[in-house]
């Protein structure tokens, strides 16, 4: 029965209702019309300020993309590249344990400095074969140390390294490396690199060097130059023959302040040592220079 009625009472408000929107069907139509005018209406401009403001912000990007362009801090847009050469020099002075000048490798020094030149300074045992070997980058070389032409023909120059037959095996077993003896009959035996090796670990590392070797007999093998130059050594100064330490001394410092101070040419500024500082007195020899 409580179905029945429900069904009953649903069936009557179902006919109420039909009749009310039957009277109501008349109206709908143009209601909807109205509704669906203005929701055009709306859409439309919504879709108008949807363009609107993308116009707007395109042109404000543009504008700004324009002004990075244009303005005066704005990164440049990439050219030619120039290497930046910074003038370098060292100073390796392998005879500072045992005889030391440090008024020389001041003076030198603040000469290189004043020049424009950064300047590295190797003394003693820090002057090693490995230096020697891989030494590269500069501008200007001053080899404080001794040197000498061996019986195979090369001319050898000194490290600061004290000798020891467990010590660069390979390299000495292939006469890269060597046993050198000073004049000094106190000093003990040091390790001495086959010129033709100096910087051997760097393919270019002696590329537009200048190359001042204190030592003796260092123009005495034109072979062993000839092989510098070919891996691109710029100039190559150092004495034909035996010299005392404290005359090559004198004569460099007058040679790298003719240079580098004077500004004088290579062959202007070995004249000038020559006729100021003179050959050796007791050996006779004489400072040369070589260029490729």
């Amino acid at each position: 029965m409580i179905s029945g009625v429900y069904l009953r009472a649903k069936s009557k408000a179902h006919a109420q209702s039909t009749r009310k929107k039957d009277k109501l069907k008349p109206l709908m139509p143009q209601t909807r019309k109205k509704d669906h005018a203005a929701a055009k209406e709306r859409s439309r401009s919504r879709r108008l300020r949807t363009a609107l403001i993308f116009v707007v912000t395109s042109l404000c990007l543009f504008s700004a993309f324009f002004l990075w362009l244009n303005w005066p801090f704005a990164p440049q847009q990439p050219g030619p590249q120039t290497n930046i050469d910074v003038l370098k020099a060292a100073i390796l002075d392998g005879l500072y344990t045992i005889e030391p000048n440090l008024a020389l490798t001041e003076s030198l020094t603040n000469c290189l400095l004043n020049a424009g030149y950064n300047v590295d300074l190797f003394r003693g045992v820090n002057v090693t074969i490995d230096l020697l070997r891989n030494i590269g980058g500069y501008k200007i070389l001053i080899l404080r140390l001794h040197s000498s032409i061996h019986t195979d023909g090369f001319l050898y120059i000194f490290s600061g390294e004290k000798y020891t037959e467990s010590k660069y095996v390979n390299e000495q077993l292939a006469g890269a490396v060597r046993k050198g003896y000073t004049f000094n009959e106190s000093e003990p035996p040091y390790f001495a690199l086959n010129a033709v090796f100096l910087g051997n670990n760097r393919p270019d590392g002696l590329k537009g060097s200048t190359i001042i070797l204190t030592g003796c007999n260092g123009t005495g093998k034109q072979y062993v130059i000839q092989k510098l130059f070919e891996r691109g050594v710029k100039a190559f100064i150092s004495w034909n023959g035996y010299v005392d330490l404290s005359h090559s001394d004198k004569a460099t410092l007058s040679l790298v302040r003719a240079l580098y101070s004077e500004r004088l040419s290579l062959k202007e500024a070995v004249e000038k040592v020559m006729k100021e500082v003179g050959p050796d007195p007791f050996y006779k020899s004489v400072l040369e220079y070589h260029v490729p």
